[in-house]
């Protein structure tokens, strides 16, 4: 895991035990902030990745009941924190983004936490008496006596949602930490573990006025981009020109003075969005750095495989590993807008199960049935017809039948057939969209559905998918990526907003929309949405041709038994002839990328393959 502490290494051993560290330097750079960090007289030893905001303000309060500091790390407080406090009221303390494990010899105990939305990983495995962590499955999967399996679900889940949902991981006996979980292992191996944070947005804050709920968003953003611009490093901002990265701009402008930002141009004019993020450096007058992605990114197709800590197939990963490595030039911190979608509101799905509620008061029970009718009848439309569709389905069925379900890269025509026999008995009757209702309480189904949908996607998506990617990919190139809208006392606030507000004008995150006018270019406020991908199709089609063949249709893959080899080359030529497999083809190839580097097995023959090596 150098990539992901380029700066030094630790480790510590004894009866029983060894904890190993490799550090990325953000706080005191000198030799006393290496890990693995001590307490004075040795009883207690830490390993931990991440930065806790408000470290400077724990250690003053530490300080204060007597504890001494021989750092200016925010690893130390961690360690006196515990001390004083214990692990349970240590976290409900701390406000930062972290993964961590200590070990206190006395008790003979280990406790670990993650951060509550999970934006560091967190794998482990206990089993036959041995405690095995790690931020990567892949370094954890070498440190166990035998190469743990792949787990079939796994993929199942990774082919049709892009990620694999907690606590599963791509190896069989290999969990992930939830986010806002902890757990403590004892002397006796017994472990307990308990939530330290969970979202909530099923109680809204109602009479509030409008403008009341823009001013306390506004300080509340402030407060938080202040806090992620503290570091003995540069920092700058990833900036894509869409409202969230633009708001980070303008707000760290206002704080720091001068900021750098980083910015994505592509070949591809239907993805470019250099234009929008060029007006905002020039309104803030930034130091602008702007990195042209093209068909070249085969170079870092391995390292970006590397850097993820299981199989993960979300394509905008490239941009990210890209604009991190350019901007690892000049800053080891990065402020990303990641968060203000999952947060305030800004996917169109969240829009449309909240029109569906408001329509849902005008119909009668008996019409309900004929509405979903309607909305089925329309699913394969397009255009405005489609989106009709998706409003009845959302207004005649219930939560449960609609939330996600449809999300499959994978439609019912090709995974009936996809996989191998054997394996196919392997997954079993595995339902892929299920772990989105399990993370549900019964409480929640006294709430708003699109209250709902937004606390389940933060549970899901938002760490398994969007913060893995991101963790991986800055990671990777040894940068630190920090998350303003994702400022737990601003999700705290946002999530007591109510969904008419939220939505206020039948728009998405209308708060930021309403705050970005007044801070960002108008071109910038009223553009469409646009994601941060990348031109996989076209890789996929033209210039990656014997990449396909080798990870999809190779020897080796053919060897393990998973696929149908009928289906994949159907898939395969489809997507050349103009079908759109574009993602389950990506995250195939990546799959078995990620496999042959845990496995160290060899890529094909061919030069051009080889090369990637």
């Amino acid at each position: 895991m150098s990539y992901r502490g380029p700066d030094g290494y630790g480790l510590t051993q004894g009866a029983g035990y060894v904890l190993g560290h490799r550090r990325l330097s953000i706080f005191d750079l000198s030799e006393n902030g290496k890990q693995p960090m001590p307490n004075e007289d040795g009883s207690v030893e830490i390993v931990f990745n991440g930065a806790i905001y408000n470290f400077v303000d724990l250690k003053r309060e530490l300080r204060g009941a007597g504890h001494q500091f021989r750092s200016e790390t925010d690893t130390e407080v961690l360690i006196h924190g515990y001390e004083e406090w214990g692990i349970e009221k240590l976290l409900s303390r701390i406000k930062g983004m972290y993964a961590f494990v200590i070990y206190d010899h006395t008790r003979h105990s280990l406790h670990m936490a993650r951060d509550p939305l999970g934006k560091k990983p967190l794998f482990f495995s206990l089993r036959n008496d041995e405690l095995v962590f790690a931020s990567s499955a892949r370094a954890l999967a070498l440190a166990l006596e035998t190469a743990p399996e792949i787990d079939p679900v796994a993929v199942d889940q990774l082919l049709c949602d892009m990620y694999i949902p907690g606590p599963r991981s791509i190896f069989e006996g290999v969990e992930k930490l939830l986010p806002g979980h902890a757990l403590s292992v004892g002397r006796d191996g017994q472990r307990k573990g308990f939530i330290h944070w969970s979202p909530d947005f099923l109680h809204p804050e109602e009479g509030v006025s409008d403008q009341e709920w823009l001013e306390r968003v506004e300080h509340s953003l402030e407060t938080a981009v202040a806090r992620r611009l503290v570091a003995d490093v540069p920092v700058g901002i990833l900036l894509s020109g869409g409202i969230d990265s633009s708001l980070v701009t303008a707000t760290a402008a206002r704080t720091a003075g001068r900021v750098q930002t980083f910015s994505v141009a592509t070949d591809d004019p239907a993805m470019d969005e250099s234009r929008y993020a060029r007006a905002v450096a020039s309104r803030y007058n930034t130091v602008h750095h702007e990195l042209r992605v093209v068909s070249d990114f085969r170079g870092n197709l391995i390292r970006l495989v590397t850097a993820m800590g299981e199989p993960l197939a979300d394509a905008s990963a490239v941009n990210v590993l890209a604009i991190a490595e350019q901007a690892r030039q000049f800053v080891t911190v990065i402020l990303t807008g990641d968060g203000g979608d999952e947060v305030f509101g800004g996917y169109g799905h969240y829009l449309a199960y909240h029109k569906a509620e408001q329509l849902r008061r005008f119909f009668p029970g008996p019409l309900k049935a004929p509405v979903a009718w309607l909305g089925n009848t329309l699913r394969h439309s397009s255009g405005f017809l489609r989106r009709v569709g998706t409003l009845c389905r959302l207004t005649g069925l219930p939560l449960e039948r609609t939330i996600f379900t449809t999300s499959s890269m994978m439609d019912r025509s090709v995974r009936s057939s996809f996989y191998a026999p054997e394996f196919s008995e392997r997954i079993g009757e595995n339902r892929h969209y299920l772990h989105y209702l399990g993370v549900l309480s019964p409480a929640s189904f006294a709430a708003r559905d699109v209250d709902r949908v937004m606390q389940v996607q933060m549970q899901t998506m938002l760490p398994d998918d969007f913060l893995a990617k991101v963790d991986g990919a800055t990671m990777g190139v040894s940068v630190e990526a920090r998350s303003p809208f994702l400022d737990i006392d601003l999700v705290e606030l946002a999530m007591r907003i109510p969904a008419d507000v939220r939505f206020r004008g039948g728009k998405s995150k209308s708060l930021l929309h309403r705050l970005a006018r007044k801070q960002i270019p108008v071109e910038c406020v009223e553009r469409r949405k646009q994601g941060f991908d990348a031109p996989i199709g076209k890789w996929l089609r033209k210039d990656w041709v014997d990449l396909v063949e080798d990870c999809v249709l190779g020897p080796q893959v053919e060897r393990r038994g998973w696929f149908s080899r009928k289906a994949l080359e159907r898939v395969v030529q489809e997507q050349r002839r103009g079908v759109n497999h574009d993602y389950l083809l990506w995250a195939l190839l990546v799959l078995e990328m990620w496999i042959r580097l845990a496995r160290e097995e060899a890529f094909s023959s061919n030069e051009n393959a080889v090369s990637l090596v």
